[in-house]
């Protein structure tokens, strides 16, 4: 007997060395089951790690083959004889498991067991779980040396987890940083968002020890989710799925803002999956990108049905990677909105340099060619007003390109309408050979809209335009009123009045122009002789 107790107490030894040396807290665990089973002679052994909730999240067998736990189905979660050493963390050993007030039978497929002997684990001075040892070899009962050597082996075991516990805290905090300097990178040199999405997705999938990683975005039109990314084994059919708009895990923790960690997705009656794989997810994490109420999207991260729930720090480290990808698309959007911006803006010094300086040449450039072509025969003469109709067709073109530069509901700085109407009365006078009476009547500055205004210039233009190159007029008056109804431009010459032959082109451009804005043009001779034209249109009251 004395030999025999030797012989245990040695191989207890060799055993918590063997422990110290590990790392790998999974090794550790199966090593602690193994190692308890050949120090009492027990057929089977199970280390049950408990969860957050006290319930048993894990559950390691030794002694059972496979196929036997595969029919047995999910692992206890803590009733019966395994419950009562959760509820009283101390050693526990039964002659018969069934003769226990606690016992609650076997399920299906389970293999019979009466000896029992059972001890707690504590790491850190906290509750870590408990080894189950059953059917003592010989079929006798455990005994109190039997436990003497489990609680010992418990105590070697609980520094074991410790280490393991912190050197897989170092790697993943090492990892995890070397993958947020890579991710950054990416990020502060402007790479693409899908980029920078799909590497975060499969640095997810690494450091998590995932089945798969997926961000979704919400849709611009639907706003509803759709897979942006994703990594694992079945990445390529998850992008592209538009996920439920309620009720899923994605959905609520996109609107709410607020992680879920599930140990078992498929049984947890918060939420449904909101994608389909060809293998049922299990243990899950899915975390908002950015805060409550302004995310931008989602991170999810699985395992498969079976998998082991995901700890603590591998929540934290996969909280990282989810601010990551929030500061990525929050970076793509400012730079996606300072490159709309410069391009507006060099849409708005080409629309200006073609108003202010292309078509104010190509004006004085026409009326000059008008001037010169006074003093032409009648065939050089026409061939001057062709000119000066290209030259008109080619101004039109211009401020139609000029529109559509301007970005609609963005308003270039503006001239006032009452500075632009002199440049126009200035710019003619050369052509006309004297300079035509202005005058001004109402709040032309303040109540004339923008888009109003420049219509006002564009017809004033034209109508001096038809004076100079037709009318042969020796006087012009020009008067614009402005009232709370209506702008009421008017220009009227003493010339030789409309043939009625006359190509009217112009006259119909300024017609459009009114229709356009409700409005409308009266073209009349004048009281004695030339011409009256009036350019009416009414100013809308704002709805506010």
């Amino acid at each position: 007997m004395a030999e025999h107790a030797r012989e245990r107490d040695e191989l207890l030894l060799d055993a918590l060395a063997d422990l110290g040396r590990g790392l790998d807290l999974e090794a550790t665990l199966n090593q602690i089951s193994a190692i308890a089973a050949r120090l009492v002679g027990a057929r089977y052994v199970a280390l049950g790690v408990l969860g957050d909730d006290g319930h048993i999240a894990r559950f390691l067998t030794v002694g059972m083959p496979a196929a036997q736990v595969r029919a047995i189905g999910a692992h206890p979660t803590g009733r019966g004889i395994l419950g009562e050493l959760i509820r009283h963390p101390v050693p526990l050993r039964l002659h018969d498991l069934a003769e226990h007030p606690a016992s609650v039978g076997f399920p299906a497929h389970h293999p019979p067991m009466r000896s029992f002997v059972g001890v707690p684990l504590r790491v850190r001075g906290a509750a870590f779980g408990n080894l189950y040892l059953t059917e003592k070899d010989g079929g006798g009962d455990f005994t109190e040396d039997d436990q003497r050597l489990l609680e010992a082996l418990a105590v070697g075991a609980s520094v074991a987890i410790e280490n393991a516990h912190l050197y897989e805290e170092s790697r993943l905090r090492e990892q995890s940083a070397r993958a947020n300097d890579e991710i950054l990178r990416q990020v502060l040199v402007g790479h693409a968002p899908e980029d920078v999405l799909a590497l975060i997705a499969d640095h997810a999938l690494q450091a998590a020890d995932a089945d798969m990683t997926l961000i979704a975005l919400p849709d611009p039109e639907s706003r509803r989710l759709v897979v942006r990314s994703a990594a694992g084994l079945e990445a390529k059919r998850l992008v592209g799925v538009m996920l439920p708009p309620a009720g899923s895990f994605s959905s609520t923790v996109f609107q709410s803002g607020i992680l879920i960690v599930s140990p078992d997705a498929a049984a947890d009656e918060r939420a449904q999956l909101s994608f389909r794989l060809r293998r049922e997810i299990g243990p899950l994490v899915v975390l908002p990108l950015g805060e409550p109420g302004s995310t931008r999207g989602v991170l999810a991260v699985g395992r498969y049905g079976g998998g082991d729930p995901f700890e603590p720090l591998v929540v934290e480290a996969l909280q990282g990677f989810a601010a990551q990808a929030a500061v990525a698309l929050e970076l793509a959007e400012h730079r996606a909105d300072a490159e709309r911006f410069a391009v507006q803006r060099d849409r708005e010094r080409i629309a200006r340099d073609l108003h202010d300086l292309a078509v104010q040449r190509l004006f004085a450039t026409g009326l000059s060619l008008l001037a010169a072509g006074r003093d032409l025969d009648p065939e050089h003469a026409r061939q001057i007003d062709h000119a000066v109709d290209e030259i008109d067709e080619t101004i039109a073109l211009i401020r139609t390109t000029v529109h559509r530069l301007q970005p609609r509901g963005v308003s270039s700085p503006q001239v006032s309408l009452r500075s632009s109407v002199f440049a126009e009365i200035d710019t003619a006078t050369g052509p006309l050979g004297y300079t035509p009476r202005l005058q001004f009547d109402g709040p032309v500055d303040t109540a004339v809209p923008p888009d109003v205004a420049e219509h006002v210039v564009a017809v004033l233009r034209e109508a001096l335009s038809n004076v100079a190159r037709h009318a042969h007029a020796r006087t012009v008056s020009v008067r614009l009123a402005v009232s709370s109804d209506d702008v009421v431009l008017t220009v009227v010459d003493d010339g030789d009045g409309i043939p009625e032959d006359a190509h009217l082109s112009g006259l119909d451009n300024l017609a459009r122009r009114a229709a356009d804005l409700g409005g409308s043009l009266g073209v009349d001779p004048g009281t004695t002789n030339g011409t009256r034209l009036e350019w009416r249109v009414p100013l809308l009251e704002d709805d506010a």
